[in-house]
Order: structure tokens, then C-alpha cells, then sequence
């Protein structure tokens, strides 16, 4: 069985048997392909691939016309909630409120619907809509990169690209890498990269890779330092100045850092005031772009900073 397969069958598992029997029925060529599944209340059931949304037939068809899609009830929605809850809303109530729950390999759901503020808190009732974002686990996408600037020896590298555009494959992949042969840490704040359920990593990120499952990244970084002395800190999606913070800090403990941020071009990147810092600090030695979600997991440049 593909990974692909084993991934959307530990997915299958939280939804209507109408949905799963669709699912299961698409053509495999399109499930290695496939990176979102949208479900919305009361409306059909989108699957994304190379960028661009299909509607689900009953069939397993994907269509850019919706008028034979399956669709999705609210009460569906809210049963599929419930189960990626495990049946215990209240359990995964901090989860709801940022707006995601990973599941097994790593799958992640994304959430929408209804907000309140009451005293400062956000509850999230009301979910109309649920985001299956698919990972793909494609091992030694990142061995050229490896090969040409980690493999003698750590160095700091931050890989930037727009949104789908492969970014958190390739650093999974350097991470298990890396893994196999520094000491590693891995801040897996959103659960993407090691896919832990119960602890238990479903992705290979290397073995002497030791994952903070669920830190906030500035807070991962910090214990990670004191507690693993790592040679290597990788984490995903750098998006804040305590983030960058955290990260200068550390830097001078003599840890190099692997991570990821939002920019489509090196320009854009050192348009954002906590990644000119960072850039600044001379935290990394590289820079890496990624051509974007038509040509996702391509490498259009790798740049000396």
C-alpha cells in the first residue's frame, strides 16, 4: 500500500461512509496528487491538486463541475468533529480555538465557522467548514540540498516560498536527514512535520531527532536549548518577532537553524521587519526559494546571505 493510500484511509476513518466510499473510489494516480480535501455544510466536497480545486463525484470523479459532488450536511460537518475529538470536544477545546487538530500521519484539519470573545478567550462554535490539508512525505526531495551545504557540516537555512509551494516537504525531509546524523531538535508547534499522535511520531524525521510536539516555537526553541543541546533547530513557519526572538538567542549558544517563512522571493522576505532581524543577525548562512504552487517542491534559487 502507498503512503498516499495509507494516509487517506487513516482519514477515511473520521468520516460519512458516503464520503469514505467516494474517497476510497478515486483513481490512485490522483490520490498521490491530491494535498486539501474541503468539507463544507451544505455544500460539495472540493479535493485540491497541483493547486486547483476538483469537486468529489459519488463516483470518486473529480469535476470542475459540482452538480453530481457529494455533499456534506451541517450535522455532518459536527460529526466529523466530534470524531476527530475522539468524542470529547472539551478535551480539544485549545485546539478548536487555534483553529486545527492533527490527526494520525500527520494530517491536518483546519477549521471554520462561528467565533465569540468573552473575558479575553476565543471559542469557536458553529464549524461550517473543515480543511484536510494531506502532508506528503516525499523522502530525499531534500538530498541535494543536503548534500551541498549540510553534509560536512550544520549550517542555517531558511527556505521561503508562497503558500502549497512544498516548503514544509523539503524541511521534513532536511529534517530527517539531519536527523540521521547531528543532534537534532524539531518544533513541530502545528503537528505537520513529525505527525505525532500520542506522542508518537507517524513520520520519519530522522533518528536522533528529539520533536517538541505543540510548543509554541518560541517556547520549543527555549526548552530545546536548555534541555537537548541540539546542533540543529528546525521548525516550520517563522511568523512572529518573539519567534525571531527566541531564535537569536539561542544562535548564540552556537545552534543553527533550519526553518521556514511565508515570501514568494528573497525580496519579500527581507520586507518583513522580524526576518530582516533574523537575516541581520547572520542566523542564516542561506537562503532557499521555492518557485511556487505550480511547480511545487522545485527549487528556483539557492542563495549565500
Amino acid at each position: 500500500m502507498y503512503k498516499s493510500e495509507i494516509i487517506l484511509k487513516s482519514l477515511c476513518r473520521y468520516l460519512p461512509e458516503k464520503l469514505s466510499e467516494s474517497i476510497g473510489k478515486i483513481n490512485p494516480s490522483d490520490l498521490d496528487n491530491i494535498t486539501e480535501i474541503r468539507i463544507r455544510a451544505e455544500r460539495p466536497v472540493c479535493a485540491t491538486l497541483w493547486g486547483e480545486s476538483f469537486f468529489l463525484e459519488k463516483s470518486g470523479k473529480l469535476s470542475r463541475n459540482y452538480n453530481n459532488s457529494v455533499q456534506t450536511g451541517f450535522a455532518e460537518v459536527n460529526n466529523i468533529l466530534k470524531s476527530l475529538c475522539r468524542y470529547s470536544v472539551y478535551s480539544y477545546s485549545r485546539e478548536i480555538s487555534e483553529g486545527f487538530i492533527t490527526i494520525e500521519s500527520g494530517i491536518r484539519a483546519g477549521l471554520s465557522g462561528t467565533v465569540s470573545y468573552a473575558d479575553g478567550v476565543k471559542t469557536m462554535r458553529y464549524i461550517n467548514g473543515i480543511n484536510f490539508r494531506i502532508p506528503r512525505e516525499i523522502k530525499n526531495c531534500g538530498e541535494k540540498i543536503y548534500n551541498k551545504l549540510l553534509k560536512n557540516k550544520p549550517c542555517g537555512i531558511i527556505i521561503c516560498g508562497s503558500v502549497a509551494s512544498g516548503k514544509t516537504t523539503l524541511l521534513r525531509d532536511l529534517c530527517r536527514l539531519c536527523g540521521n546524523r547531528y543532534i537534532v531538535s524539531l518544533i513541530d508547534e502545528r503537528g505537520e512535520l513529525a505527525g505525532c499522535r500520542d506522542g508518537v511520531p507517524q513520520n520519519d524525521v530522522g533518528i536522533n531527532t528529539d520533536i517538541f510536539d505543540g510548543f509554541e516555537r518560541s517556547d520549543g526553541i527555549i526548552n530545546a536549548v536548555r534541555s537537548m543541546s541540539p546542533e540543529i533547530i528546525f521548525c516550520d513557519e517563522i511568523s512572529t518577532e518573539k519567534d525571531s526572538q527566541a531564535m537569536i538567542k539561542s544562535a548564540g549558544c552556537g545552534v543553527k537553524f533550519i526553518s521556514t517563512a511565508h515570501a514568494d522571493s528573497f525580496e519579500n522576505l527581507m520586507k518583513r521587519r522580524y526576518l530582516y532581524d533574523l537575516i541581520d543577525s547572520g542566523i542564516f548562512e542561506y537562503a532557499v526559494i521555492m518557485s511556487g504552487s505550480s511547480e511545487a517542491g522545485k527549487i528556483k534559487d539557492i542563495r549565500r546571505i
